[in-house]
C-alpha cells in the first residue's frame, strides 16, 4: 500500500520511492527533501547534516540538471532571507514557504547554525554534486580511476553513430561479399541491406543483450545461410515431386474448399517463382497450409499439403529471420566492444557500462566504499526511465548496503505512467522489479503525490473519470492510477463563454485512408486554432483564474501547443496553419540541415557560380525553387541573348567574390541580387527554408576554411548531402521563438506544461517499430527476445501499455484545455480484440461494461466516459473555413545592448608547463643558447656531451645495425608525439611484436628495416629495471594511467619571491643565479601527465623524454640528465606533476600520506635505455620531492 507523501516527515535514511503523477510538484518536493538535508530538519532525519557535495542528485537529460540547479539555488536564497528577517521579526507568520514554516520548530534552536549553512551552500552552489546519469559514471570513473580501471585518455564521444555504421560495413563485407548470387539474394531477402539492418537493430547495441528463448538452429551466420538453402532445396524436391498430383487433386477437389483456399491454391499454380524472392515464395506456401473446406469433416488433404505443413511446423520463417537478427547483433556488438577495447574510444553509454563493471569486480567493494562516503545520500530523478545497467550501479552502491556499513539515504523519483522512453533503451520492468517491497535490500517505502498543481480542476476530474472507468488502464497491475486532487482553478474563456476542459474537433465526413484522414483533421485544428487567435486579437479570448479573475490575460499563439509523435506528423500541421497564415515552430526538429529541401538546391546554385559557362549547369540552377524560374521563363531567358549574357555575368561576379571575399559574402550578395528570400515567403513553410539556406551558408564559411579551393569545398558539401552528420552544429535551427504556436513530439513534451495542447492525431494508429516486434519481458522482468514467436500476446500487451503511457503523457501537459481530433465513429468491430485499439479508443469504450457498437460515435463516447461539463463538440462544419484574417506579427521595436558591470581579475588564466617554460627561456635565452637548440617538449635536440666519452660503441653494436641504433632514430618533435602514443597504448607486460611497429614506420616513412631495431630498443625500454619501481614490464595494466589530465589550482597570485626561497631551502637542482621568474598569476596550471603507476600501494610519477642528448650513451649518465632537467626546467615540471598527484591522491584516498605513498618521479629519456643491462642506469632520471617543499608549495599555491 502505498502512502502520501509528507516532504517533512519523509525518513531520509531509508530507501525510498516516490511516484509522482504528472503535475504534482516532483521539483518542488526534492528541492525540500535537499533543503531538509543540508539542514537537518524535519522528522526522520539523516544522522547528520550534509553539505551540497555529499548530496547526489542524478537526472537523464543536462536540461534538467540545469534547472534543477537554479531551482535549489533561487530556494536557498529565498530561505536564507526569509531566516535572516525571521531573526528580526520572530514572526512564523511571515516566513512565505510553508515548508520552511513547518520545518521551523526544528531549526530554530540553532537557527544561525541553519542561516550559515544556507549561506554556505549558496556560496558553493556550483559544486553542487547534481549530474546526469552519464556525468555522474564519467566522473567516478575519472575520480577513482586506479579502483574502476578506466585510462585518463579515454576518448569519450557523444556519439557512436558514425562508428557503428563503419563497423556495419566491415562487417558486411566480411560476411557476405563473398556469397555466390543465390546465397547473395538470401541475404538480401532478410537484411534488405546494411543501412537497414543497422537501423533496425541499432536500439540493441547499447545495454545489456536480451536473453533468447529457444536454442537457435545454427551458430553463426555462414551456418544460417546454409540452412536455410537446405530448407529450399527439400521444398524444391517436394514440388518437383508433388506438383503434378496436387494439380490433379486441385482439379478434382477445388470446389469443396473455401473460397479463400481456393483463391490461395490458384495464385500458387498461377504463380511463377523465378519472378519472387524466396521470402515470398515461402510466404506463399505457407498458406497453402491453412486451406479450409465447407464440409466439416475435411477430406484428406493431398500429400503436398501435408508434407508442407510438416515442414512448417519445424520451420518458422520468422524465427528464421530471429535467429540470424540475433547472431548479427552479436557479432556486431563484440567487434564494436573490440574496436572499443583497442582504440580506448568509447561513447556515453559505455560508461555506465564501464562503471557497472568495475562496481562488479572484486576490488569493486573499495569503489563502492569511497562513492558511498562521497555521497552518502542520494536523490535518483525520473528513475521510471533506468534500465539493469544503471538499476545495478545504485543497486550496489546503495540498496545493497549492510546495516553494519556506514548511513546512507537512498530515494528515486519517478512515474511508471510515463515511462514513455523505450526506444533510447528504457526499461519500465527494471523500474517495477525494484517496487517489491519484501526483497532484501531493496526498496522499505513507497509514496505519493497526489495534488496536481499544473491543470484545471476539469482536466483533472476529467482525467480521472477516463482513467477511473477502465479496468487495468495501463495493461500492466503493477501500474495503478490513483485518483488525483485538482489545486488549480482557471479556465479558459471565449467571448465571455467559459470553455470546457475538453475541445473535441470533428470530422463532417469518414476517411478511410490515415494520409486523408490526418490531413483532414490539420486543416481542422489550423480553422479552430485561426478563430481562437482572432478572438485573442479582438481581447475576447482570456485566461482567467477563477481565484483572482482580474489576474486574467489574452491568448497568445505562444500559449498554443500541438504535441505529435514525429515531424511527419508536424509537417501535416505546419502546413495547414501556414496556409492560414499562422506561424508555427517545431521543437523536436533533429534532422541535419543537409537533409532539408533546400539543401540540394543551393548545390546546384554553387556549381553554376564556379561553372557559369556549363549551361547545364546554369540551367539546372535556374530550375530550383530557390531561383523560381518556371519552364517557359528559362526558355525565354535562354533565348535572350542579351539578358543570358547578363546572367553569365553576375555569376562570374558572384564566383570572383567567393574567391576574393569567401563563400558567405557571395551567398548573401546572391540571395540580394536574386531576391531569393522574398520569393521564399511565397511558399507556406518559407520561413523554414529561408533559415535553413541562412544556416548552410555558415556551415560553408566555416567548412572553407579547412577546404584548399571551390572544388573541395563543393566536393565536401556533396559529403554532407550523402552521408550521415549527427553533430549538433549541423541540426535544423528554428525559425523563431516568438509568439508563435508550438508543436513538439509527445516524448519531447514531457515535463512540460503549455496552456493550451492540441492533440490533432492522437487517435492515429501506431505502426510497431522493428525493435517492438519481438521482445518481451518474462516472470522475472527480463528482457527476452522471442525468436519463436511464441508470445505475441505478451509483446501485443507491452507495446499497447507503452502507448497509453505515451497517451497520459499528452493528456497531462494542458493547463486550461486541451483539443482533441476525432474522425465520425470508432473503429472498432465486435469481433476485435479491446488490447489492439489505439490508447484513447480504449479507454472510451470501458465505461458501462465495455457496451458498444461497431457503429458507435464518439459524440457518444465522450458523452459516457466525461461529465457533460467537463467537454463541448465541434464538427467541422461549424467552423469557417474560408476566413481571411491573418494574425499580425510583433516584433520588438528598439533593441538594447546590455551593460557589462562586473569586474574582469587580469591576472586570472589557465597556463600550462610549456606557457612558463617559453616565458624562462625568454628571459634566460643568453644562458641557455648554447645548450638548448629548441624549446619543445616531445624531442630536443641538445647537444651536452662536452664530458669526456666512454667508448661503449661495441655494446650498442652487439644489439643495433650501423646506423640503426636509438641514436640513429629520427629526431623531432613528430617523433616524440610517435613514440608517446605508441607507450601511452602499449601493454608492457605483452612481447613487443613487429606488426605494432608497423603504423610507427608508416607514420615516420622509415623503411621495414627499422622494425627490428625498433623492437629491440623498446624491449630493452620495457624490461630495465628501475629504481625501486622494478622493470615496467612488471607493471599490471589497471595499475597504470596514461595521459593523466589535471588542472591544478593556483588559488593565490604566483609569487616569485616566495616561491624561489622554497625552491633555495628545499630544491637540491635549484640555481640562484636564474630563479623562477614569471607573471603573478591565478588560476589553474593545466597539463598531461605521461604515465601514473601503482606498486605496492606507492604511486609514481613517469615522465617520457625522446631527446637526443648526443650519439653515445654517456651522455645519458646522471650528471648529464641534471644539466638537463636545469637547463629545460624540467625540475619546474615535475614539482607541478608531483602536486597535481599529491592533491589528487590526498582528496581521494582518506589514508594517503604524501611520505609513505609518493614513490617518485622518473623522466626516462628514451635514447639512453638502448641496452638490456643498464647498471649504470643511462637514460633514467629518478628523483622524490622532499616532503617539506610539497606541503609548502601546496599551502604556498593555495587550493
Amino acid at each position: 500500500m502505498n502512502t502520501q507523501l509528507n516532504p517533512i516527515t519523509l525518513p531520509l535514511a531509508q530507501n525510498n520511492v516516490i511516484e509522482a503523477s504528472a503535475g504534482t510538484g516532483k521539483t518542488y518536493t526534492m528541492v525540500t527533501l535537499y533543503l531538509r538535508l543540508l539542514l537537518q530538519a524535519g522528522e526522520n532525519n539523516f544522522p547528520t547534516a550534509l553539505d551540497i557535495e555529499q548530496i547526489l542528485v542524478v537526472t537523464f537529460t543536462k536540461d534538467a540538471t540545469k534547472e534543477l540547479r537554479q531551482r535549489i539555488n533561487q530556494r536557498i536564497q529565498a530561505w536564507l532571507k526569509q531566516l535572516q528577517q525571521y531573526q528580526q521579526h520572530q514572526d512564523p507568520d511571515k516566513l512565505d514557504d510553508p515548508e520552511l514554516q513547518k520545518l521551523l520548530p526544528y531549526i530554530e534552536a540553532h537557527l544561525e547554525l541553519a542561516i550559515q549553512r544556507l549561506h554556505f551552500a549558496a556560496q558553493y552552489i556550483d559544486r553542487a554534486a547534481i549530474f546526469t546519469i552519464h556525468g555522474f559514471c564519467q566522473r567516478m570513473l575519472q575520480q577513482y580511476a586506479f579502483d574502476s580501471g578506466l585510462s585518463f585518455n579515454v576518448e569519450v564521444n557523444n556519439s557512436d553513430k558514425k562508428l557503428l555504421q563503419q563497423l556495419n560495413y566491415q562487417l558486411w563485407r566480411e560476411q557476405f561479399y563473398s556469397l555466390s548470387e543465390t546465397e547473395a539474394q538470401l541475404i538480401s531477402d532478410i537484411f534488405k541491406s546494411p543501412d537497414e539492418l543497422l537501423n533496425s537493430i541499432s536500439g540493441l547495441l547499447a545495454g545489456n543483450m536480451p536473453r533468447i528463448n529457444a536454442t537457435l538452429p545454427f551458430t553463426d551466420l555462414s551456418a544460417g545461410i546454409a540452412y536455410y538453402q537446405q530448407q529450399i532445396a527439400f521444398l524444391n524436391q517436394l514440388e518437383a515431386q508433388q506438383f503434378s498430383d496436387f494439380t490433379q487433386w486441385f482439379a478434382e477437389y477445388g470446389e469443396n474448399l473455401q473460397k479463400n483456399s481456393v483463391k490461395a491454391v490458384q495464385t500458387y499454380l498461377d504463380t511463377d517463382f523465378s519472378t519472387l524472392n524466396i521470402k515470398a515464395r515461402l510466404e506463399r506456401l505457407e498458406k497453402l497450409t491453412k486451406l479450409k473446406f465447407y464440409a466439416k469433416k475435411e477430406q484428406e488433404l493431398p500429400l503436398l499439403i501435408r508434407e508442407l505443413q510438416r515442414f512448417f511446423n519445424g520451420f518458422s520463417l520468422k524465427a528464421y529471420q530471429e535467429s540470424m537478427n540475433y547472431l548479427y547483433v552479436k557479432l556486431l556488438r563484440d567487434h564494436f566492444f573490440a574496436y572499443q577495447d583497442q582504440h580506448n574510444n568509447i561513447d556515453f553509454n559505455d560508461l555506465l557500462r564501464l562503471l557497472r563493471d568495475a562496481l562488479l569486480k572484486p576490488q569493486g567493494k573499495k569503489l563502492i566504499q569511497f562513492i558511498r562516503q562521497q555521497y552518502s545520500f542520494a536523490m535518483i530523478d525520473e528513475f521510471q526511465d533506468t534500465d539493469p545497467i544503471q538499476l545495478t550501479i545504485f543497486e550496489k552502491i546503495y540498496l545493497s548496503a549492510t546495516p553494519d556499513q556506514q548511513p546512507t539515504g537512498f530515494t528515486v523519483i519517478g512515474d511508471p505512467k510515463q515511462a514513455i522512453y523505450r526506444f533510447r533503451g528504457a526499461d519500465i520492468f527494471t523500474y517495477l522489479s525494484v517496487m517489491v517491497q519484501d526483497q532484501a535490500n531493496r526498496i522499505e517505502n513507497i509514496y505519493t503525490l497526489q495534488h496536481n498543481y499544473r491543470s484545471s480542476k476539469g482536466l483533472i476530474t476529467s482525467l480521472n473519470s477516463l482513467f477511473a472507468q477502465a479496468k487495468n488502464p495501463f495493461f500492466l497491475p503493477e501500474i495503478q492510477f490513483p485518483l488525483i486532487e485538482a489545486h488549480q482553478q482557471g479556465s479558459l474563456t471565449i467571448k465571455q463563454t467559459k470553455q470546457k476542459a475538453w475541445q473535441i474537433l470533428q470530422l463532417d465526413h469518414e476517411t478511410k485512408k490515415k494520409e486523408a484522414y490526418q490531413l483532414a483533421v490539420a486543416e481542422l485544428f489550423a480553422c479552430h486554432i485561426q478563430q481562437l487567435l482572432k478572438a485573442a486579437e479582438q481581447q475576447q479570448a482570456l485566461f482567467i483564474e477563477d481565484t483572482e479573475p482580474q489576474n486574467s490575460r489574452v491568448v497568445e499563439a505562444k500559449d498554443i501547443a500541438i504535441l505529435v509523435r514525429d515531424r511527419f506528423e508536424s509537417q501535416i500541421i505546419r502546413t495547414a496553419l501556414a496556409k492560414k497564415g499562422i506561424a508555427s515552430v517545431y521543437l523536436s526538429e533533429k534532422e541535419s540541415v543537409f537533409n532539408s529541401p533546400v539543401a540540394q538546391e543551393l548545390l546546384l546554385i554553387l556549381q553554376a557560380c564556379v561553372t557559369p559557362f556549363k549551361q547545364r549547369a546554369v540551367l539546372s540552377a535556374l530550375g530550383t525553387t530557390l531561383w523560381g524560374l518556371t519552364a517557359p521563363q528559362i526558355y525565354q531567358l535562354k533565348e535572350d541573348e542579351i539578358a543570358w549574357a547578363d546572367l553569365i555575368e553576375r555569376l562570374l561576379q558572384y564566383h570572383q567574390i567567393w574567391q576574393n571575399q569567401g563563400i558567405l559574402p557571395m551567398l548573401y550578395r546572391l540571395f540580394q541580387t536574386e531576391m531569393l528570400p522574398q520569393r521564399l515567403q511565397q511558399f507556406a513553410l518559407g520561413e523554414r527554408y529561408l533559415v535553413d539556406l541562412l544556416h548552410l551558408s555558415e556551415l560553408l564559411q566555416q567548412a572553407m576554411n579547412q577546404q584548399q579551393n571551390e572544388e573541395a569545398l563543393l566536393n565536401w558539401y556533396q559529403q554532407q548531402l550523402t552521408g550521415q552528420t549527427d553533430s549538433d552544429e549541423n541540426r535544423l535551427r528554428l525559425e523563431r521563438e516568438q509568439n508563435v504556436v508550438k508543436i513538439i513530439t509527445i516524448h519531447k513534451s514531457k515535463g512540460l506544461e503549455f496552456p493550451i495542447v492540441g492533440l490533432p492525431f492522437i487517435l492515429t494508429k501506431k505502426t510497431n517499430r522493428r525493435n517492438d516486434s519481438a521482445f518481451y519481458h518474462n516472470a522475472e522482468k527480463q528482457l527476452i527476445w522471442d525468436i519463436r514467436n511464441e508470445h505475441s500476446q505478451q509483446i501485443m500487451l507491452e507495446n499497447n501499455a507503452e502507448e497509453m503511457r505515451l497517451l497520459y503523457v499528452a493528456l497531462t501537459r494542458a493547463k486550461y484545455q486541451l483539443i482533441v481530433g476525432v474522425p465520425q465513429q470508432i473503429a472498432y468491430k465486435e469481433k476485435d480484440e479491446p488490447s489492439g485499439l489505439n490508447a484513447l479508443d480504449y479507454l472510451l469504450i470501458q465505461g458501462e461494461n465495455n457496451a458498444f457498437t461497431s457503429s458507435m460515435q464518439y459524440s457518444d463516447l465522450f458523452d459516457r466516459a466525461l461529465s457533460p461539463e467537463h467537454w463541448q463538440l465541434s464538427r467541422a462544419d461549424d467552423l469557417p473555413t474560408e476566413d481571411d484574417w491573418r494574425p499580425s506579427l510583433s516584433y520588438p521595436q528598439t533593441l538594447t545592448v546590455r551593460q557589462f558591470k562586473q569586474n574582469v581579475e587580469k591576472n586570472w588564466r589557465v597556463t600550462s608547463f610549456t606557457g612558463l617554460q617559453a616565458k624562462l627561456q625568454a628571459i634566460y635565452a643568453d644562458h641557455f643558447s648554447d645548450m638548448m637548440q629548441d624549446h619543445l617538449d616531445r624531442d630536443m635536440v641538445v647537444d651536452l656531451a662536452d664530458n669526456p666519452v666512454i667508448d661503449l660503441t661495441q655494446q650498442i653494436n652487439r644489439y643495433y645495425p650501423v646506423g640503426f641504433s636509438p641514436f640513429d632514430f629520427p629526431k623531432g618533435a613528430s617523433v616524440g608525439s610517435c613514440l608517446h602514443s605508441y607507450l601511452e597504448k602499449a601493454d608492457f607486460s605483452q612481447p613487443v611484436t613487429p606488426e605494432s611497429l608497423t603504423p610507427i614506420c608508416q607514420y615516420l616513412n622509415l623503411t621495414a628495416e627499422w622494425i627490428t631495431p625498433l623492437q629491440t630498443w623498446l624491449t630493452h625500454i620495457f624490461s630495465q629495471s628501475l629504481p625501486q619501481l622494478g622493470a615496467l614490464q612488471q607493471i599490471n595494466r589497471k595499475d597504470r594511467l596514461t595521459e593523466l589530465q589535471f588542472y591544478l589550482k593556483l588559488g593565490n597570485l604566483f609569487n616569485n619571491q616566495q616561491f624561489n626561497q622554497l625552491l633555495h631551502q628545499y630544491h637540491p637542482l635549484y640555481d640562484q643565479h636564474y630563479p623562477i621568474r614569471v607573471d603573478e598569476i591565478r588560476g589553474f596550471i593545466r597539463g598531461f601527465i605521461d604515465v601514473v603507476i601503482r606498486q605496492d600501494n606507492k604511486y609514481y610519477i613517469i615522465d617520457y623524454k625522446s631527446n637526443f642528448l648526443g650519439a653515445d650513451l654517456s651522455c645519458y649518465q646522471q650528471e648529464q640528465l641534471k644539466k638537463v632537467i636545469s637547463a629545460q626546467r624540467y625540475d619546474l615540471q615535475y614539482l607541478i606533476y608531483t602536486l597535481a598527484v599529491h592533491r589528487y591522491l590526498k582528496l581521494h584516498d582518506p589514508a594517503y600520506q604524501y611520505e609513505t605513498h609518493f614513490g617518485g618521479v622518473f623522466y626516462l629519456f628514451l635514447r639512453g635505455m638502448a641496452l638490456p643491462d643498464n647498471p649504470q642506469q643511462t637514460g633514467v632520471f629518478f628523483t622524490k620531492p622532499s616532503t617539506a617543499l610539497i606541503e609548502k608549495l601546496d599551502q604556498l599555491w593555495g587550493e
